[in-house]
C-alpha cells in the first residue's frame, strides 16, 4: 500500500467510513450510518457524500468543508453512471487533484485499498491518523461530560430498582413481582439512556461469579448479599462522544471479604487520582493503583487460569471513542497532558466470589485532574 517513492509525491488525506470511524466524526464534523468520503488536500477540505445526507452534511459538517452529493462529483468529475463505487469515486478526485498519493487510517478497508492500487491511487496509512484527537477542547470535555451524565442517568435506573428489590425466600432479588435479572437490569438502563439522547450496548451487569470477568455482560437472576459490578458506556446519539462509569454494588448486606475488596479498590482509585496531573507517566500512575491494592493484600496473579486479582489496565483515553489514547497500564510509555480525558478504573476479580471495579472519567490538569464524574461511591444499598 505504500511504495517508497509515495513519499516524493503530493499527498492529500482521506477518509471512507461511516459514523463507528472515530476519525471520520473527528475530521469531518459530521455523523451518518453509511460510508462516505472525506478528503483534504492543499486546496482545502471536502466530503462526497448520497444526496439522502446532502442538506444535513451542509449543516452539520465542519465550517469551510465543501460538501458534494454523489451526483454533482460524477458530473464533475465526469464519472460514467455504472462508476459510483468508492473506488471510483475516489480515483475521479485523484484525477482532479493531481494528487495520487493520500494518507489514511490504518483500519482503511483492504478490499478498497487493492483496488485503488489498481488504479494507480497510492495510500499510505497511518498508525494515528487523527493525533490531536488525544487532548481534549474545552467544548470536547463538555461533549464527554454529557456522556457520563447519560451513564449516570443509567446507574440511577439501576440503584432505583435495586432499592426497590425485594429478596425471596430463594435469595433472589424480586422487582414488581418478577426476578430481577441482569438480562432485565441492562434493559433498564439501556432504556433510560435511550430516554435521553445516548445509545448504549454491551452494558455489564455482572453479578456474582459473573464479575469475576471484568468483561462479562452478566446474566441470571440476581441475589440478596452479592457484588453486581454495572458498567456503563453510552454513546451521545447527537455528537458521538462516549462517557464510561462503573460502581458495584450490593443489594443488602456485602460479605467481609467484598466490603474489604470495595474499600481497597477505593483506596486505589484516590491514590491514582491524586497521582494524575500533567508531565506524569501513565504507567507511574497504574503502579501507585497496584501498589495500594498489593498492600491491602488484594492477591494478582494475571497468568492464572483463570487470572485473578488487578489483571488489567488502570483506564483509557476517552472520547470519539471508547478506548484511544492515552493509556493507563503498567507498561505505557505515555506521559499524561493537559487535555488527556482518561478513565480511571481499578478492579480486583477472584473466581471464588466475584469482582469490584470502580470507574470515573477524569480531564488531566496542569496540576491535577478535573473528575467529571458525580455519581457516588456507595457498596450497599
Amino acid at each position: 500500500m505504500t511504495p517508497s517513492s509515495s513519499q516524493a509525491l503530493p499527498r492529500g488525506r482521506l477518509v471512507y467510513a461511516g459514523e463507528h470511524s472515530a476519525d471520520m466524526v473527528y475530521a469531518s464534523g459530521f455523523i451518518a450510518p453509511d460510508p462516505f468520503l472525506w478528503y483534504q488536500t492543499e486546496a482545502g477540505a471536502g466530503m462526497v457524500v448520497g444526496v439522502l445526507e446532502w442538506g444535513r452534511a451542509r449543516r452539520e459538517s465542519r465550517p469551510g468543508t465543501r460538501v458534494r452529493s454523489t451526483d454533482e462529483v460524477c458530473r464533475l468529475w465526469r464519472l460514467p453512471t455504472d462508476r459510483r463505487r468508492p473506488e471510483h469515486l475516489i480515483a475521479g478526485l485523484a484525477r482532479e487533484t493531481g494528487v495520487r498519493c493520500w494518507e489514511v487510517p490504518g483500519d482503511f478497508p483492504v478490499r478498497l485499498a487493492r483496488a485503488l492500487g489498481r488504479r494507480g491511487v497510492r495510500l499510505l496509512p497511518l498508525e494515528t491518523f487523527c493525533p490531536s484527537r488525544a487532548l481534549k477542547t474545552t467544548e470536547e470535555v463538555a461533549k464527554v461530560r454529557e456522556g457520563v451524565t447519560l451513564a449516570e442517568r443509567g446507574l440511577e435506573r439501576a440503584i432505583q430498582i435495586l432499592r426497590a428489590s425485594i429478596p425471596g425466600g430463594d435469595g433472589l432479588l424480586r422487582f414488581e413481582g418478577s426476578v430481577v435479572t441482569a438480562e432485565r437490569l441492562r434493559g433498564e438502563i439501556d432504556a433510560e439512556i435511550a430516554r435521553h439522547g445516548g445509545s448504549a450496548s454491551r452494558t455489564i451487569t455482572a453479578p456474582g461469579l459473573c464479575g469475576a470477568d471484568c468483561h462479562d455482560m452478566g446474566s441470571g437472576p440476581i441475589a440478596a448479599d452479592t457484588p453486581i459490578v454495572l458498567d456503563i458506556f453510552p454513546r451521545v446519539d447527537r455528537t458521538g462522544y462516549y462517557g464510561d462509569l462503573t460502581r458495584t454494588v450490593v443489594r443488602g448486606r456485602a460479605p467481609n471479604h467484598v466490603r474489604r475488596a470495595f474499600d481497597a479498590v477505593r483506596a486505589a482509585q484516590e491514590a491514582a487520582l491524586a497521582a494524575i496531573r500533567a508531565g506524569v507517566s501513565a504507567g507511574d500512575v497504574h503502579r501507585t493503583a497496584a501498589d495500594v491494592l498489593e498492600q491491602a493484600g488484594m492477591e494478582t496473579d494475571a497468568k492464572a487460569t483463570p487470572p485473578r486479582g488487578f489483571y488489567h489496565g488502570l483506564g483509557h483515553g476517552l472520547g470519539l471513542a471508547i478506548h484511544e489514547s492515552p493509556r493507563l497500564h503498567g507498561n505505557s510509555r505515555d506521559i499524561l497532558e493537559a487535555g488527556h480525558v482518561v478513565t480511571v478504573e481499578p478492579g480486583v476479580y477472584y473466581p471464588e466470589w466475584g469482582g469490584v471495579r470502580l470507574e470515573d472519567v477524569v480531564v488531566v490538569t496542569a496540576d491535577g485532574c478535573l473528575n467529571l464524574t458525580t455519581a457516588a461511591k456507595v457498596l450497599e444499598l
